[in-house]
């Protein structure tokens, strides 16, 4: 047996932490981008002369090719080493992220925001395979991956602070170039810091399915973002319609191809079903909380897009509060008490919210709900991508990776537009709805979004292991596999 002197075993701590403050950076950075960006685009729409029908394509193109590429993404990664991976999808972004800035026309932000979109559905879902196959399951991937999840919560929050702040001082083009430093640090650093995976499986690209996974994802957000602006009409319709042709065509290609791009016996893990299934309620809760009380806050207490930014700064500490001790947390009472605690926080949180009135202020009818549902975020979030990522071989983290990703961000955007929609469902014109209709909408919205998590309550107590079957799950990945190699703790470090 080797024996670590305490000098090799120092550098290896400084090591992890180095890896593991890159990883973090980087996913800081994209989730960040996606908030600063809502909120700069008053001052975009202005700057660049867009037309009000085409601004949407200044989210949707990010969208579309994030949400369309992060399960084919994830699985490449496992594919084609992670480290490799990782490094373009973050040069892609930077780059992006620079043409974003010095664009002058309408068109050129098009392009370049989906180039961006591409980039980011490279590194994330790498990131986070890098983080769960660098620590062994156990106390130290759940500290890490409560890391993680404060960052992945609390950067949305910290967005919105963050995008009046910039856009006001520095302009909205600064939105984008703020990336650039970050950008090229985690590329320098990822190159010099994780080293070429080794033993790698070979693998043939299954060409037609990525091809029909990724045109059906496309298409599916493309619905999502559609029926967010125009609800559920004919080419909502059309779109989900295609969306489901391309991805049973998928499912078919997957059932005959010798080297699937989706293993589809890795949904036969309960915990990562579950993990996933909350994970996309944790996403449209969240969604629905910062949308509607952001309008409440500038429509009918008269914010300024600052103030409102800076309202959601104690929710931020709340967050990164909790889930810094996820890890004790965990240890103390595991992982599905955490979930139900924080589904329940999260009921208790919309029920606060629904106390918004005309009378109204922030400390009485929007802080109290915002901070219930902080906690809840904090204790959930984390556990959930914990579940969803426990039992899976390493070989497999980037596809378990992928998957999580897509339900926090695509499935958080499907309920939230779902409960969008409902809500403006009951006004009577929404272009001149007063403030006591747009209050009604808003409590119609949290009512109709209060059964996601009280039905999350039972995925939990059904589909998550107890405490004590959790190392077994742990152990025994749910399917084994013959020519699974033994995990390593630090086999990318």
């Amino acid at each position: 047996m080797e024996v670590l002197m305490p000098e090799a075993g120092s550098n290896l701590l400084i090591r992890e932490r180095l890896v593991l403050t890159v990883l973090l950076a980087v996913q800081f950075m994209l989730i960040l981008d996606v908030s600063v960006v809502s909120v700069a685009m008053p001052d975009i729409q202005r700057g660049l002369r867009i037309g009000a029908g085409d601004l949407q394509w200044v989210a949707t193109s990010y969208t579309l090719a994030f949400g369309g590429l992060l399960v084919a993404a994830g699985r490449f990664g496992d594919m084609f080493e992670r480290r490799r991976m990782f490094i373009l999808g973050t040069a892609l972004f930077t780059i992006s992220s620079l043409a974003c800035g010095l664009t002058w026309q309408a068109w050129q932000l098009f392009i370049a925001r989906g180039v961006q979109g591409v980039g980011a559905a490279i590194v994330s879902p790498v990131a986070l395979s890098l983080l769960t196959t660098s620590f062994a399951e156990g106390q130290k991937r759940d500290r890490v991956l409560g890391l993680w999840g404060a960052v992945a919560s609390g950067g949305a929050v910290v967005g919105q602070v963050a995008g009046g702040v910039i856009t006001d001082f520095l302009g909205w083009r600064w939105v984008f170039l703020i990336n650039l430093p970050v950008g090229i640090c985690a590329c320098v650093a990822a190159y010099l810091l994780l080293t070429r995976e080794t033993g790698q499986r070979e693998a043939s690209l299954d060409i037609v399915g990525a091809l029909t996974l990724t045109i059906g994802s496309v298409l599916a957000v493309l619905g999502i973002s559609h029926m967010a602006d125009h609800g559920a009409d004919a080419t909502t319709s059309g779109a989900f319609a295609a969306a489901l042709v391309s991805l049973a065509a998928f499912a078919a290609q997957e059932r005959r191809h010798g080297d699937p791009l989706i293993r589809f016996g890795v949904f036969r893990n309960p915990s990562l079903v579950g993990g996933n299934l909350l994970s996309i309620v944790n996403g449209v809760v969240v969604m629905t909380a910062i949308f509607f009380s952001t309008i409440y806050m500038q429509h009918v207490l008269g914010y300024s897009p600052v103030e409102a930014g800076l309202a959601f700064a104690p929710v931020t500490v709340v967050i990164l509060l909790i889930s810094s001790q996820t890890e004790r947390l965990v240890a103390a009472y595991g992982v599905r008490t955490l979930l139900v605690a924080g589904a329940l926080f999260n009921v208790a949180g919309m029920l606060g919210l629904l106390m918004m009135r005309i009378d109204g202020n922030y400390w009485s009818t929007v802080l109290p709900g915002l901070m219930l549902l902080g906690t809840g975020q904090g204790l959930a979030f984390a556990p959930a991508t914990i579940a969803a990522t426990r039992g899976v071989p390493d070989d497999e983290q980037g596809l378990a990776s992928g998957l999580v990703t897509t339900s926090q961000q695509l499935g958080g955007a499907v309920g939230f537009a779902v409960l969008a929609t409902v809500a403006a469902a009951t006004l009577p014109d929404p272009a001149t709805a007063d403030n006591v209709a747009l209050i009604h909408s808003f409590r119609i919205g949290y009512l109709a979004g209060l059964a996601l998590p009280l039905l999350s309550v039972l995925v939990a107590l059904i589909l998550i292991p107890g405490r004590a079957p959790e190392s077994k799950v742990a152990a025994e990945p749910i399917p084994p596999k013959p020519a699974e190699k033994s995990r390593k703790s630090h086999s990318n470090l």
